[in-house]
């Protein structure tokens, strides 16, 4: 999986943590009844509990039902009306269940700044004391004002005490329940209604049930929480793309360059613009670069001194032998000849040598230009041409190549000569061009054993030889193909080889077009 994947894998993880931890809060909240998030929710189910009210009160037949189920569409909700005790004072019968009721039964608290609650049950209040009516024509005894104004300041003043407890807890003017098995959602609050069928002034309690929180506008504003969601997803995109962008963006220049540099291209630098540990990677790469570069230079540096020192030696050799070839006698010749031969072996070695130092010294400097890649591959093919060997060529003309002419000629060279060498008798060799993207591609390929996959990768390098061609009489030195990689890096592209199917092995040069 991708770094980035592996990001946006975390950060919707972390969204839909966040999302459950939300819901298990409001469920929690819902239950205790008493929380910020539900501050609202209360307001709100309190202005819809007296605008119910009004709507209900005076109103008789069938009209009591329509405003039911009018409040059933509009909140998709059931609505029930009873007293503190579950009894059902208007609309659609309902029995509560027992943690609702317990919840019912408890006397309202009273809040700074509110209406009074509604009265008891007539069966809970005392009996009233009657006062005598005034007498018409003149004003009541300054007594009777008293014993009034006495009894108006006692009701003043129970009101601003503690409200009386019974049945358990005091209870909030709206109070909401959760019950299970199934799950259900209610909500209550406590209202005056007069209903001509009922007792007028009667205490009610609108109770409403719903079968979830998230689809109506009663217990949660589904607008208000999409459009906070909606802004915390912008606010975590706002924090984490850039973050994400930059880090996958400097990792993908490393893999690049890392590529780059395990193709040869020693000259890849990563741009160091960070400040952190992806900034001291950068810098590492590029010294790692630097120095695989200046150890890559200094060999091939080392074998061309090393291949240009034994130039000289080697034809003084062949000198000598030449002479000694001329005065030796019959029995000697074929001595002198198998010399001779070892000695044109080395000088072959040494002039490979030379070539592939040459060409991987300093690519930056091999002047390119546009070259024919039809004549080149005519060119080539005319060197190698071998008895019992047979080279196609089908490359349209007009395919020009922005390369070295004698880097690549030499490097198709090389390339022809492996296939005659390990598949000339199998089958006709073509070599063929095409342009591919932005490149042009030279395919060499022939119809031989070809090789295994774990060698496709290690046969440009120097000295690296299969099995097959570890004798004298099928293998080289192992430069042939070092050489080919050589060049076509100098001329700015790159080499590759695979398997053909069902035989054969194929080589790929890529090469800019002209």
């Amino acid at each position: 999986m991708k770094l980035s994947q592996k990001v946006a894998l975390i950060a919707v993880t972390n969204l839909l943590l966040l999302a459950a931890v939300f819901v298990l809060f409001v469920r929690s909240q819902f239950q205790s009844g008493q929380s910020l998030l539900l501050g609202p929710v209360q307001d709100r189910i309190m202005a819809i509990a007296n605008r119910f009210s009004v709507e209900l009160s005076g109103t008789a037949g069938g009209a009591v039902n329509a405003v039911f189920a009018s409040y059933r569409r509009r909140y998709s909700a059931d609505f029930f009306l009873t007293t503190p005790s579950g009894e059902v004072l208007a609309g659609p019968e309902i029995e509560p269940p027992p943690q609702v009721l317990d919840r019912m039964r408890r006397p309202p608290i009273v809040r700074a700044g509110s209406p009074p609650p509604p009265p008891p049950e007539e069966a809970e209040l005392p009996p009233p004391v009657a006062d005598p009516p005034p007498p018409r024509d003149r004003r009541p005894p300054r007594d009777q004002e008293q014993k009034k104004d006495g009894r108006k300041g006692d009701r003043k003043g129970q009101r601003r005490g503690p409200p009386p407890k019974r049945n358990g807890a005091p209870a909030e003017p709206v109070f909401f329940v959760i019950t299970h098995n199934p799950t259900i959602y209610w909500a209550g609050a406590r209202i005056p209604v007069t209903v001509p069928d009922v007792t007028p002034g009667a205490p009610a309690i609108l109770l409403i049930r719903s079968d979830t929180i998230f689809n109506n506008a009663l217990f949660l504003d589904l607008r208000l929480w999409v459009g906070m969601v909606l802004g915390v997803i912008a606010v975590s995109v706002a924090c984490w793309l850039p973050f994400i962008r930059g880090l996958t963006r400097s990792i993908a220049q490393m893999d690049r360059a890392s590529a780059h540099i395990a193709e040869g291209r020693f000259d890849t630098q990563v741009a160091i613009n960070r400040g952190d540990e992806l900034g001291d990677l950068g810098a590492q790469i590029n010294r790692l670069a630097a120095r695989l570069d200046s150890f890559v230079k200094n060999q091939k540096r080392f074998l061309g001194d090393i291949a240009h020192e034994l130039c000289a030696p080697i034809a003084r050799v062949q000198f000598a032998v030449g002479i000694l070839e001329q005065k030796a006698g019959d029995e000697q010749r074929p001595r002198v000849a198998a010399l001779y031969e070892e000695v044109q072996e080395m000088s072959a070695l040494v002039n490979e040598l030379l070539s592939f130092s040459k060409a991987g010294l300093n690519p930056e400097t091999v002047p390119l230009t546009a070259v024919d890649v039809s004549a080149a591959v005519d060119r080539a093919a005319a060197r190698e041409t071998f008895a019992g060997a047979s080279i196609e060529t089908k490359i349209p003309a007009g395919l020009t190549a922005l390369a070295n002419e004698g880097f690549l000629v030499r490097a198709l060279s090389n390339v022809l000569r492996n296939a005659v060498r390990y598949a000339g008798k199998s089958g006709p060799i073509t070599a063929s061009a095409e342009r591919a993207g932005g490149d042009l591609e030279i395919h060499i390929a022939d119809s031989g054993p070809g090789l295994p996959e774990s060698e496709l990768e290690q046969i440009f390098a120097p000295f690296y030889r299969p099995e097959a061609a570890r004798t004298r009489e099928t293998g080289g030195a192992g430069l042939g193909l070092a050489i080919v990689k050589t060049c076509v890096e100098a001329c700015g592209g790159t080499v590759a080889a695979h398997n053909r199917q069902p035989s054969g092995l194929e080589i790929v040069i890529r090469l800019k077009p002209a």
